[in-house]
């Protein structure tokens, strides 16, 4: 499979812009739009001051944190590793903005021309222009590359400071060129801020008296597998969750085993949790019970732990004192306890809280690792002492509105496709619903004891269960038929948390379902099952498509933030910069590729800008 890529010789370029220019015209891009700068870097301080031109442009990453980032899956990577903007599909969020680390992503409300609408020249002479409030980006010129053509500023550099090709063809210009400087200078290829993690198709070579050791080569993988071999996902986890399901029944076989003399216990709602035979199952034996009947009484009608309450009118007392008598005088047997409840002995109320609460704090710390390192190649930390001149608290009003706006209500989504808007509501008010839900409970209902259908709380969580389902549905029935498939979004884990998803929600239902049919001997099983689909959904969370869900709205509202700060003409250390925190993350590049150039440089300036 082909990996387009693009490598600039750092000793070849002399900072003539000519690839710029080229580029514009291919392009056709506005005033402030450029897909290919050349950053103008003074390294030190007179009258000891060296010039550096580097040439920047999008990178085409492997894991390209854009492509992650857009919530509408207007990024696509094609099979040749060149990454592509949908101008049709695109909302406008600007997630991908502020999720660039290199910060070549441009994406501007009103643009600047150089010639006013309708003029005769431009209509003949000058490409069309391209949409406004969408994100644009250097596209490798795939237009050409489609064609066997290299990219227009590749064709214009006049020093050919510029190698395009194939890195997977070991007779390609760009891969011959490699280790030809490699045998010849000793140089081997770096990449820019390996810090983020992208594994960026584009490359440098550094001056030969000066390459650093540390550089890497191009780093390689396999293809990504492909989603006819994804669809295998959701059936192997079918098969687990029957598998367990079945394991599950079978260990507590015994407990479910009619026997004479138990008649009342039988059909009472204690089944499915310590077995007919009272030695246990799924819950705690209670066969020679050493509490008093008044305290058994008491736990019957209030409830403990997951044990629900049971009111007279499905019980009453002279059945729960015939029930109590039958289990006191009952004979304990060890060996007649099912190995269910010896294994499960562990998930009592208490241990079954804090299993969860670990599980919690573990998703939670891990979700905080991942939004940290969103926001730390977003730039944001770069803007915190600009935000006095501003205003703390106005910076925090616009932060907050567009969390709520562009991240909870999706704005961008509810102005241009509703159906989608709706879709996606599904999901997060489902899960907002459903977290909600919970917490009532656990105020107003901690035994989880059984409530009216149409309660408050239970219609909360049956219709926020819903509207999951029927979100999930949706995005699976997408995968099938979405062109943009392969767009990243849907790797091996996020379709698995997927899949896993819809196992949550239905085992709930069936736990619900099954209880209500009187089938009691499915009920432990089933909720036990949920229950570690629960566990495994936190636990996993954080490393599959949930970490969108937060980081998407926090990174369009860094982004409309520093739109709001370059509007308000904070002097943020440069001049007519295009696109908000473009100047700190070439700042960035600008001193890595010195600590290449020359790793004893003094200070690193940008002496202007584009």
């Amino acid at each position: 499979m082909a990996r387009m890529a693009m490598l600039i010789d750092l000793t070849r370029c002399i900072g003539c812009d000519a690839c710029t220019l080229a580029c514009k015209q291919e392009n056709g891009t506005p005033v402030d739009v450029f897909f290919a700068r050349v950053l103008n870097v003074e390294i030190g301080t007179f009258p000891n001051v060296k010039r550096l031109y580097i040439p920047v442009l999008c990178n085409h990453c492997e894991d390209a944190p854009c492509l992650k980032a857009c919530p509408n899956k207007a990024i696509i990577k094609r099979p040749d590793g060149i990454v592509l903007i949908d101008q049709d599909r695109c909302r406008g969020t600007g997630a991908c903005v502020s999720a660039c680390p290199y910060g070549n992503i441009y994406l501007r409300k009103q643009d600047a021309w150089y010639l006013e609408p309708g003029e005769a020249y431009e209509e003949q002479f000058v490409k069309p222009r391209l949409k406004p409030n969408v994100a644009r980006k250097c596209t490798y010129c795939a237009h050409r590359v489609d064609q066997g053509l290299d990219p227009a500023c590749v064709v214009a550099c006049p020093t050919t400071a510029r190698i395009f090709g194939d890195l997977d063809d070991p007779d390609s210009k760009i891969s011959r060129y490699i280790v030809e400087q490699e045998r010849e200078t000793g140089r081997k290829p770096f990449h820019l801020l390996p810090g983020a993690k992208t594994r960026p198709a584009g490359c440098y070579l550094g001056p030969m008296s000066a390459q650093s050791p540390a550089s890497t080569d191009q780093p390689r993988q396999e293809p990504r597998v492909r989603t006819s071999h994804r669809s295998a996902v959701s059936t192997v986890l079918s098969l687990l969750a029957v598998l367990t399901l079945l394991l599950l029944v079978l260990a507590s076989a015994r407990a479910n085993e009619a026997t004479e003399g138990l008649d009342h216990y039988s059909t009472s709602s204690c089944l499915g949790c310590h077995g007919v035979t009272a030695h246990g199952g799924m819950g705690p034996p209670l066969a020679s019970t050493p509490i008093p009947y008044e305290q058994f009484l008491s736990i019957v009608r209030n409830g403990k732990g997951m044990m629900p309450k049971t009111p007279a009118s499905e019980m009453s007392d002279e059945e729960v004192r015939q029930i109590y008598e039958e289990l006191k005088a009952k004979a304990l047997n060890p060996d007649e306890v099912p190995i269910a409840f010896k294994v499960g002995q562990f998930l009592s109320t208490r241990n079954v809280a804090l299993i969860f609460l670990f599980v919690t704090l573990f998703s939670i710390l891990f979700a905080i690792k991942v939004l940290a390192y969103w926001v730390g190649i977003s730039g944001a930390k770069e803007l915190l002492p600009y935000l006095p001149k501003f205003g703390v608290f106005k910076a925090a009003g616009i932060f907050l509105w567009s969390l709520i706006v562009d991240g909870f209500l999706v704005a961008s989504l509810w102005r241009k496709d509703r159906f989608r808007w709706a879709m996606h509501g599904l999901l997060l008010y489902g899960f907002t619903g459903l977290m909600v839900a919970d917490i009532l409970i656990q105020i107003f209902n901690p035994t989880r004891s059984e409530m009216p259908l149409f309660s408050p709380l239970k219609m909360l969580p049956i219709l926020s269960g819903i509207a999951v389902l029927a979100g999930v549905s949706y995005v699976m029935y997408r995968y099938k038929t979405d062109r943009y498939i392969d767009n990243g979004l849907t790797l091996g884990r996020d379709f698995f948390f997927v899949n896993l998803l819809l196992h949550t929600i239905v085992s709930g239902f069936l736990t619900v379902w099954v209880k209500r049919a009187g089938l009691t001997e499915w009920v432990m099983p089933v909720y036990l099952y949920h229950l570690c689909a629960i566990a495994l959904l936190l636990g996993t969370a954080p490393f599959t498509r949930f970490s969108h869900a937060f980081v998407v709205p926090v990174m369009a509202a860094i982004t409309r933030l520093t739109e709001a700060m370059t509007a308000a003409g904070i002097d943020l250390g440069f001049q007519r910069e295009p696109s908000p925190g473009r100047h700190h993350k070439s700042l960035k590049i600008a001193r890595q590729v010195a600590d290449v150039v020359d790793p004893e440089h003094g200070e690193v300036k940008l002496r202007y800008y584009p």
